[in-house]
């Protein structure tokens, strides 16, 4: 897209606006921007002054195809007169001092200049720099010329061609992989809430029972824990720091030092919230985050006590003060958030987010944000501390995977967007545009569009930061993993605005860098070693999933979608190589569901659709499913007589899932991810889209504990059957080994 700069001269040009001229003695006079900027507004073109505001210039390079030459824009408080152009130099000094700086004669062949476009303003350009890795940089650039001096940062982002891939993979290795929701796990020792802990067995059970090389888990972003409008992973508080409900409380270190949590938590009272948290169908957030904010106090109380009040220079406290470091900016505003809404939601129980607390404090950098600060460090430091905890326990679950011989370990999903109303929409406000909401235009699957909810980023502020967002959100979201899925991977392309107040029918796309997206994702994927999957479902634009797998980014591939364009299922031979395949997500039915129609039955008694439309449906469900046997059969994976016997039946046969199993592990694709309500053919699908309280989403837990993942018959039946079935389509199995490939550590 082009520059700013770019689109105002051809605005002036559409509309005849002269931004220079030249006096009777012939000396040129250059127009002053705002002057320019109000002729517009007076033809009917009104454009803010700060979108012109000289901001740092941002370069995404390839390191294997530099471009020959950079451009620079440089503005002066002196003017530069033309002819004084020709002589004076330009350097670049990096701010790190990691690389030495650059120098350029501005009479230097190479060196060339022009302009002024407007007063003081000149664009100079220079060849490349040779040697520079890939990585990110940031440049101080000063120009002197004649009696002129110009000087402004610029941002350089040096990226790879491709994405990570693991050697094995890069040499044919095809790995299986298990989903699971965090939040439905259950176990006989968490609160009501899947926690790490569980999450550590669960990866013994993958790795030695099942076969497979990595978990896949639904985000794990932080939320407002609050049902049921609170509680989906995908309009998250924050993409940057995970939920806390996931801690394992008793398993930090502190707590164990900490007699007040220890004895909190052991009231009678508490262990009977706790077993009656753990002994229901669906979590329930607000007691289980309650409870734990409870403890996580008195154990915070415990470490300052014992690390931080009078002596913080033990290694524990410079521990934690490595973490805050390492976190920055980030941390502070996402602390200072969560300390902020707990102190009003403790005024006001009608406290959802920033938007009801004091105009004040809206503003993360006003006065009043800044004096609670100083007031409240403590309120401030616990939920820095919190993330702490978060980190320890998450870096340790991922080392123990890829101990255990997992390739990949951890699967992560980066959802699309922020709540306008959470952490990371107040702390970054300047980085997302106000009044819109980003959807989706009608289509067959849902008629009317769809509104998420979710605000579109500026990617022209993002660009400006270089691209500092955008980066930090990939960092935080492949640091625990080996593998991480971007949702609606079209955000790279551009994005469905929907205007505040406005229908999805009149909703527009907006375009958005890709090539520079793209780049910068297989930069981040390459620094963090995480294998990058795109959730590319949907209509898309023309080869833009080519372009994505030309990056080294997998496309996403369900078994239900996967049809040509008379309907009839694709065979498992023409499956893509670099794409992970699924039966089904956690948006749409389970295998059990589809078969039995339950989706279409929960759809007409929640009154979503008519009776008609509901036997319409169900039509269309047989044929499918008559399609899909009929795939199975002449693939080799059933035979006439199971074949008949899985038509016959109203819930999936034996031999049916078997052989769906089969066939998605058989693809040639590298990655296959079956989902745990599919290996244990459980009807309950997470979420049901356009619902809210009508359907108990994001709340469902596991059929088994994580305990009787390993003691129950059934369950043992059917993870000896996937076991054997990884096995027969030729999929890596963990070996036992201390990590390969170059695979980072957390600790």
């Amino acid at each position: 897209m082009k520059s700013s700069l770019t689109l105002l001269d051809d605005l002036l040009k559409m509309f005849g606006v002269e931004p220079e001229y030249k006096d009777t003695e012939g000396q040129r006079h250059y127009a002053e921007l705002a002057d320019l900027l109000r002729v517009l507004k007076q033809k009917g073109i009104y454009l803010r002054e700060d979108l012109f505001r000289e901001a740092p210039d941002t370069l995404v390079a390839s390191s294997q195809n530099p471009p020959e030459e950079l451009s620079i824009t440089m503005r002066s408080d002196q003017d530069i007169p033309e002819e004084g152009a020709r002589n004076g130099f330009i350097v670049f000094e990096e701010y790190s001092k990691a690389i030495d700086a650059f120098h350029y004669a501005i009479d230097d062949a190479q060196v060339s200049t022009s302009g002024p476009r407007f007063v003081n303003e000149m664009t100079i350009r220079v060849p490349y720099p040779k040697g520079l890795h890939e990585g990110r940089y940031r440049f101080h650039v000063t120009a002197e010329f004649s009696q002129a001096r110009c000087s402004k940062d610029v941002h350089w982002l040096v990226c790879p061609e491709a994405c990570y891939l693991p050697s094995e993979m890069a040499n044919g290795a095809r790995l299986a992989g298990v989903a699971l929701a965090m939040y439905g796990l259950r176990s006989q020792k968490n609160w009501g809430i899947g926690d790490f802990s569980d999450l550590e067995r669960v990866i013994d059970w993958a790795a030695d029972d099942l076969g497979v090389d990595f978990v896949g888990l639904q985000p794990l972003h932080a939320i407002f824990n609050k049902s049921p409008f609170n509680t989906s992973p995908y309009l998250p508080s924050s993409r940057l720091y995970p939920n806390y409900v996931y801690l394992d409380v008793p398993a930090i270190e502190d707590f164990n030092q900490s007699e007040k949590a220890r004895l909190y938590a052991s009231l009678p009272t508490n262990q009977s919230l706790v077993h009656e948290l753990r002994g229901r169908e669906h979590v329930d957030y607000e007691k289980v985050a309650a409870l734990k904010l409870v403890v996580l106090r008195e154990t915070f109380r415990t470490f300052l006590e014992n690390n931080a009040r009078g002596h913080r220079c033990n290694e524990r406290w410079e521990q934690f003060e490595k973490f805050r470091q390492s976190q920055g900016e980030y941390l502070r505003r996402f602390a200072l958030f969560c300390a902020l809404q707990e102190h009003f939601s403790e005024q006001s129980a009608h406290t959802f987010g920033w938007r009801d607390w004091p105009t004040p404090y809206h503003d993360p950098e006003g006065a009043a944000v800044k004096d609670f600060e100083r007031e409240h460090q403590e309120k401030v430091l616990f939920w820095m501390y919190v993330q702490w905890q978060i980190h320890l326990q998450l870096s340790r679950i991922q080392d123990y995977a890829r101990a255990k011989g997992m390739l990949i370990g951890l699967y992560h999903d980066m959802a699309l967007g922020v709540d306008s109303n959470g952490a990371d929409f107040w702390a970054w406000r300047r980085f997302f545009h106000e009044g819109f909401a980003i959807g989706a235009p009608p289509d067959p699957f849902s008629p009317r569009g769809q509104n998420w909810g979710v605000p579109p980023p500026d990617g022209e502020a993002i660009r400006r930061s270089g691209y500092d967002l955008f980066l930090k959100n990939l960092e935080a979201n492949c640091r625990y993993g080996g593998a991480l899925r971007i949702d609606h991977v079209m955000q790279l392309n551009h994005l469905f605005w929907i205007a505040n107040g406005c229908s999805p029918s009149q909703g527009v796309y907006v375009k958005e860098y890709e090539d520079e997206l793209l780049s910068l994702v297989a930069l981040q994927s390459q620094k963090t070693k995480a294998l990058i999957v795109g959730e590319d479902l949907g209509t898309l634009p023309h080869g833009f999933r080519e372009r994505l797998m030309a990056k080294g980014i997998f496309s996403y591939r369900l078994f239900y979608f996967e049809q040509d364009g008379q309907g009839n299922y694709l065979p498992f031979q023409d499956y893509p190589r670099t794409a992970l395949v699924s039966i089904s997500t956690h948006d749409l039915p389970t295998l059990a569901g589809f078969w039995s129609h339950r989706d279409i039955e929960l759809r007409h008694e929640m009154g979503l659709i008519s009776a008609a439309q509901s036997e319409e449906q169900r039509r269309q469900r047989t044929t499918q499913k008559a399609r899909i046997i009929e795939r199975l059969f002449q693939d080799g994976f059933l035979t006439d007589q199971n074949a008949h016997a899985a038509w016959e039946s109203l819930t999936p046969t034996d031999d049916l899932h078997t052989a769906v199993l089969s066939f998605v592990l058989r693809t040639p694709s590298l990655l296959t991810l079956i989902n745990q309500e599919d290996l244990f053919l459980d009807v309950r699908q997470q979420n049901f889209p356009g619902t809210t309280s009508e359907h108990p989403n994001w709340v469902t837990k596991m059929r088994y504990t994580v305990e009787e993942l390993r003691s129950n018959g059934e369950a043992g039946r059917m993870a000896e059957k996937f076991r054997r079935l990884v096995a027969a389509s030729g999929r890596r199995s963990p070996r036992q080994n201390s990590g390969t490939d170059g695979h980072r550590s957390n600790t």
